[in-house]
C-alpha cells in the first residue's frame, strides 16, 4: 500500500514537483548522449579484448559514463546554486543593479528623471567614458543633441541610416559604442549611446544581455511616463477650456473620487474600527472581572455605549465611502440597501418603483446611479422639508431611466444654477455628465422638485472613450 501511495503523491506533484525533475532528467540525460557514446567507445577500443566481448565492454562503458555524467550534471547545478554568486560576483551584481534599478525608476515621475537614474546605473557597473542621450527625429531626418566632433558625426550619420529598423528595447551597435533605443515620441526616437569601454575591451555578453535588460525596462517606463505627460497636457487643455469639461475628463476625476474613497474606507476599518474594538473589549474585560462601585460602573458603562457609538459611526462611514457588494447586488438592489439604510434617520418616506435590469451593468454605473440616489436623499432631508419621495428606475430602449419627484417646498428654476453648489446638485449633473447621460431638473416655489436622469447602458467590461472600463477604479 505504503509504494502506491508515494507512486500517487510524486506522480501528482504532491511530494515532488516530479514535472521539473523529469525536465532536468531530458535536459541532462540528452547532454550525456555524445560525449557518454565516445567515451564508451574509446574505453572499449583501448581495452580490448581477444576473446571477442568488445559489445558487452561498450555497453557496460556506455552505462557506466552515461549514468555518470547524468548525475554530475545534476550535481553541478546544486553546486552553480551554492558557489556560483561567490566566484562570479560580476554577474550577479547585474541581477542586483536590475532589482536596484526598478526600486529606483518606480519613484520617477519626468523622463529627465529616469535618463539620471539609467545614467547612473550604468555607470556603477561599466567602465565607459560616454554615456549621452541622443534624439532620433525621423520626419525631419535630424539627430541632437550633436556636435562637430568626429565620432558624433558619425554616429549620427549611423543613426539616420538606421533608423528605420528601430525597436523599443533594441541594442544597437555603433561605430563608437552601443545604442539603447529607449522611447519614441511620435517621429522621434529616444537612444541612450554609450560609448566605448575605458579599458578597451569588448562588451561581454553578461554585459550586453544586462543592457538589453536594462532598455526593455526602459522603454516601458518611458511610454508609461509619456502617456501620463500626455494626458496631463489633455486635463490642462480642458481646465483652460471656458465650457464644461469633456466627459472622459469628468469620468476620471470621478474614478479617481472612488479609488480614494475605497482606500479611505479601508484605511478607517483597519486601523481606527480595530483600534475600538479593542478598546472596547478592554473596557468590557475590566468590567466583568473587576468588582465595581456603582458609581464607577455607571460611569463606565457611558463609556462602553460611547465607545460603541463610535464603533456605529466609523462603520456607517466606511459602508458611505465605499458600500460593500455594489457590483453582486445589482443596480435595483443597491438602491433599495440605500433606501432602507435611510429611511432609519429621516422623518420622511421613500416609495421605490422599479422593473427588473436585463442587462448587467458594470460596477462604475451602479456606483454612479448609488451616489446620486444617495445624494439626492441627503439634500432632501436638510433642504426639502418633504413627506413622500418617488423614485422610478428602469430600462427605456437600452437607456437606463431614473426619476426622482419630492413633495417638498421646491426652488426657483432661474435661480438653480446658484444653488446647485450649495444643495450638492452639480456634482449629481457632472456625474451624470461623464457617463454620457442627460439630466432634467423641475421645480417650482412649494411644488417639489422633479429630477429625470437617462443616460446609456453600459455593460460589464465594454470598454469605452480612452480605454477606460468600468471597473478602472478598482485600481489601486
Amino acid at each position: 500500500m505504503l509504494p502506491i501511495v508515494y507512486f500517487y503523491l510524486s506522480t501528482s506533484n504532491q511530494l515532488f514537483d516530479i514535472d521539473f525533475i523529469l525536465t532536468r532528467f531530458k535536459y541532462y540525460t540528452a547532454l550525456s548522449l555524445l560525449p557518454a557514446l565516445l567515451l564508451a567507445a574509446v574505453v572499449t577500443l583501448a581495452a580490448q579484448a581477444p576473446d571477442g566481448s568488445a559489445w558487452s565492454k561498450f555497453i557496460g562503458s556506455f552505462v557506466i559514463v552515461y549514468v555518470g555524467m547524468t548525475l554530475f550534471l545534476y550535481a553541478k547545478e546544486q553546486i552553480d546554486q551554492r558557489f556560483r554568486p561567490r566566484l562570479f560576483k560580476a554577474m550577479y551584481s547585474y541581477q542586483d543593479s536590475l532589482d536596484r534599478f526598478s526600486r529606483n525608476v518606480a519613484k520617477v515621475m519626468k523622463q529627465g528623471d529616469l535618463e539620471s537614474v539609467l545614467k547612473n546605473e550604468i555607470n556603477q557597473l561599466l567602465p565607459v567614458g560616454r554615456i549621452t542621450f541622443l534624439i532620433v527625429d525621423q520626419s525631419e531626418h535630424a539627430v541632437f543633441p550633436m556636435s562637430d566632433e568626429h565620432e558624433e558625426m558619425v554616429t549620427a550619420d549611423f543613426l539616420l541610416g538606421t533608423v528605420n529598423a528601430f525597436k523599443l528595447g533594441d541594442l544597437i551597435d555603433l561605430p563608437f559604442g552601443l545604442g539603447l533605443v529607449i522611447g519614441k515620441q511620435r517621429s522621434r526616437y529616444h537612444v541612450l549611446w554609450i560609448g566605448m569601454k575605458t579599458n578597451h575591451t569588448k562588451f561581454n555578453s553578461d554585459e550586453i544581455r544586462w543592457l538589453k535588460t536594462m532598455a526593455n525596462y526602459s522603454s516601458i517606463v518611458f511610454e508609461n511616463l509619456y502617456l501620463i505627460e500626455g494626458l496631463i497636457e489633455d486635463l490642462q487643455s480642458e481646465v483652460r477650456k471656458e465650457h464644461a469639461p469633456s466627459p472622459w475628463v469628468l469620468r476620471m476625476l470621478f474614478l479617481l473620487s472612488e479609488n480614494e474613497r475605497r482606500k479611505l474606507a479601508a484605511d478607517l476599518h483597519d486601523s481606527a474600527l480595530q483600534d475600538q474594538l479593542l478598546w472596547y473589549r478592554r473596557l468590557e474585560s475590566i468590567m466583568m472581572d473587576h468588582p465595581l462601585s456603582e458609581k464607577l460602573g455607571n460611569e463606565l458603562e457611558a463609556i462602553k455605549e460611547g465607545l460603541l457609538d463610535v464603533i456605529h459611526q466609523i462603520r456607517e462611514t466606511c459602508n458611505e465611502l465605499r458600500p460593500p457588494l455594489l457590483k453582486e447586488m445589482g443596480v435595483v438592489e443597491a438602491v433599495e440597501s440605500i433606501i432602507e439604510h435611510t429611511q432609519m434617520r429621516v422623518n420622511f418616506e421613500v416609495k421605490f418603483r422599479s422593473k427588473p435590469i436585463q442587462h448587467e451593468l458594470n460596477e462604475e454605473q451602479i456606483t454612479a446611479i448609488y451616489r446620486i440616489v444617495q445624494e439626492l436623499l441627503r439634500n432632501a432631508d436638510k433642504h426639502a422639508d418633504a413627506k413622500v419621495i418617488t423614485l422610478e428606475l428602469e430600462l427605456r430602449k437600452d437607456m437606463l431611466y431614473f426619476r426622482y419627484q419630492d413633495d417638498g417646498i421646491g426652488m426657483d428654476v432661474e435661480g438653480m444654477a446658484e444653488s446647485f453648489e450649495h444643495m450638492g446638485l452639480s456634482g449629481i449633473k457632472e456625474r451624470v455628465a461623464s457617463l454620457d447621460g442627460e439630466i432634467s431638473f423641475v421645480s417650482e416655489r412649494g411644488r417639489g422638485l422633479e429630477v429625470t436622469i437617462l443616460m446609456p447602458v453600459m455593460i460589464e467590461g465594454a470598454r469605452t472613450e480612452r480605454g477606460i472600463t468600468g471597473d478602472s477604479y478598482l485600481i489601486s
